[in-house]
């Protein structure tokens, strides 16, 4: 091929590359309830791209789809994150009172953006047909609590983002509320499976609700987290299912709240000699993936 003709041909392929990474949807303008959370573009996606030496490309942050009347099991795909490779079957959390979950270390840090939220609905409490519910299910294995107060939130709640629901991102519900109406989007579902846990006899102590990013959705999500028969089960209004927090490797915690009293961020360990931990999301007020060295 005459050389003038492939210089041609690679100035035009530079052009469609340039223009179509470059083009923003119309998307990406709207409410997302990761710039609700975050502030702006995943905190999570400047970590990662930070790095890999990359920039940072404002990306359309995908909606939540409603729970699913069947077992519907996260997808499971390898870490994106430089992390250890040999991940433990078993969260250390089981045994180190920390939320240390989906290969995770837990910081406990003194507060979070979120705290006024969290602070508000905490200690909300169930009651009616869910409160009778949940009490009767005191007797039996935890397990079996587990599965019973899930599968209650998740047939009980219809899925509604936030945007559409109140005009607004990121309206954190009280438990009786969600249930009353029938609707709220994924931390509202954690929040009354907390109050739920609750008044079914798990104690507080094993309990956290937990904010991270979902990897294949590219959304934020919340979950509630339940120490439990020598696990970290996850309660998730994506399936009825109880999962096991070292099974799923498409969650990415950043901010965890114990309902004992306590807020942690998350981070993972270097695969170097003395590695430090890198931070998903601290200080929201600081650059994200700040790098804390802990000895």
């Amino acid at each position: 091929m005459d050389i003038r003709a492939v210089k041609r041909t690679l100035a035009l392929l530079t052009g469609v590359v340039a223009a179509t990474s470059f083009s923003a949807p119309a998307a990406a303008a709207s409410f997302s309830k990761a710039e609700a959370i975050l502030g702006g573009p995943s905190a999570l996606e400047a970590l990662i791209a930070q790095q890999n030496g990359q920039p940072l490309v404002a990306q359309p942050v995908a909606r939540l789809q409603p729970a699913s009347l069947a077992y519907a099991r996260p997808q499971i795909l390898p870490a994106i994150l430089d992390r250890d490779e040999a991940k433990p079957a078993v969260s250390p959390g089981v045994s180190n009172g920390r939320p240390d979950i989906f290969g995770t270390v837990a910081l406990r840090v003194g507060h979070t953006s979120l705290d006024g939220k969290w602070h508000r609905v905490e200690h909300s409490p169930v009651t009616g047909t869910a409160a009778r519910f949940a009490e009767t299910q005191r007797g039996k294995d935890i397990k079996e609590r587990l599965e019973a107060v899930n599968w209650y939130v998740n047939r009980r709640v219809h899925f509604v983002d936030d945007s559409i629901a109140w005009g607004r991102p990121d309206v954190w519900s009280a438990a009786d509320e969600t249930l009353n109406r029938g609707r709220g989007d994924c931390e509202d579902y954690a929040i009354a499976k907390l109050a739920m846990a609750r008044r079914a006899g798990i104690a507080d102590r094993d309990l956290y609700l937990v904010i991270l990013r979902d990897t294949v959705r590219r959304a934020d999500h919340a979950v509630l987290v339940v120490r439990a028969a020598g696990h970290m089960y996850v309660l998730d209004n994506g399936t009825d299912e109880l999962l096991d927090s070292e099974s799923v490797d498409d969650y990415r915690p950043i901010f965890s709240f114990a309902m004992s009293g306590g807020e942690w961020i998350h981070g993972y360990r270097v695969q170097k000699p003395q590695a430090p931990i890198n931070i998903a999301s601290a200080d929201m007020g600081s650059t994200p993936g700040a790098r804390l060295g802990l000895r």
